[in-house]
């Protein structure tokens, strides 16, 4: 029988899943941390930008080619350590780990109502 409702569940999340995190009050909050909201995210994501530009004037490649695309992997690493600073400051919960937390109280709730 817990196997029925299991399977039953998992097909109403996979219909319904979205609709239900994105009603989730901490799914939300976690979504909108890593929207740029104030002028300290704004200066966070400028980071990979200025250090573009300096490294092009700086890089000691000789060949335009090569020194554009170096500068275009330093761009790219910059933003990168720029993202995982931005997620590490919003807060210690991971997507995967509060949409598990959501999924987990909806199938309570399925077991006790019949209804997600």
């Amino acid at each position: 029988m817990e196997d029925r409702s299991r399977e039953r569940f998992e097909a109403l999340w996979s219909e319904q899943g979205y609709r239900l995190l994105r009603e989730d009050e901490e799914y939300r909050q976690l979504a909108d941390s890593y929207k740029m909201t104030t002028g300290g995210d704004l200066l966070l994501f400028g980071i990979p930008l200025l250090v573009g530009v300096v490294f092009m004037d700086m890089a000691p490649i000789e060949r335009e080619l090569l020194r554009w695309l170096a500068t275009a992997a330093v761009v790219v690493v910059a933003f990168v350590l720029c993202v995982w600073v931005k997620s590490a400051t919003a807060g210690s919960k991971s997507a995967v780990e509060v949409e598990r937390r959501v999924k987990e109280r909806c199938y309570k709730r399925f077991r006790e109502t019949g209804r997600l």
